[in-house]
């Protein structure tokens, strides 16, 4: 018994198959659940500005005073 082996070389047209169902699961009768809407995020995005700005404000001195020093050497 010598079982066919497909020629590695030979190049094959793609063809697109339809996804299945697997047969184990049951059908579904009804449509899916309307999705919910996304949260609203506006929020983070304030509290993200405010935290950035908070972060330059005590930055910008330790900044300066790094410069002062590297120039004063």
């Amino acid at each position: 018994m010598r079982l066919k082996l497909p020629e590695v070389g030979e190049q094959r047209k793609y063809e697109h198959r339809r996804p299945q169902r697997p047969t184990h699961l049951a059908r579904r009768l009804t449509p899916p659940p309307e999705r919910a809407e996304p949260p609203d995020l506006t929020l983070f995005i304030y509290a993200g500005i405010v935290l950035a700005v908070i972060l330059v404000i005590v930055a910008v001195p330790y900044l300066i005073g790094y410069l002062f020093e590297v120039i004063r050497l």
